[in-house]
């Protein structure tokens, strides 16, 4: 695994243990934000999250292609 990787790992486990705990910390009004921010402020967040899974997608895709082909791989021969 490369750094970016483990860098990309990271940011991702953390915007889902924000997403995990956001409900209930809005609940308990522990933030005291007016209603509009939460609501923009889950926006933002459910946005970026979907940016972030189209390009992590688009990279394995696009890792894939560049990968070459497996060792294993059996071709037909024209005999």
């Amino acid at each position: 695994m490369s750094v970016v990787s483990g860098i990309a790992t990271l940011f991702v486990a953390a915007a889902a243990l924000l997403l995990a705990a956001l409900p209930s910390i809005v609940a308990l009004q522990l933030l005291n934000l007016p209603f509009g921010w939460v609501g923009g402020s889950l926006e933002f967040v459910g946005a970026a999250l979907g940016g972030v899974k189209l390009i992590a997608m688009a990279w394995a895709v696009g890792g894939r292609l560049f990968a070459g082909r497996p060792a294993g791989q059996a071709f037909a021969t024209a005999d």
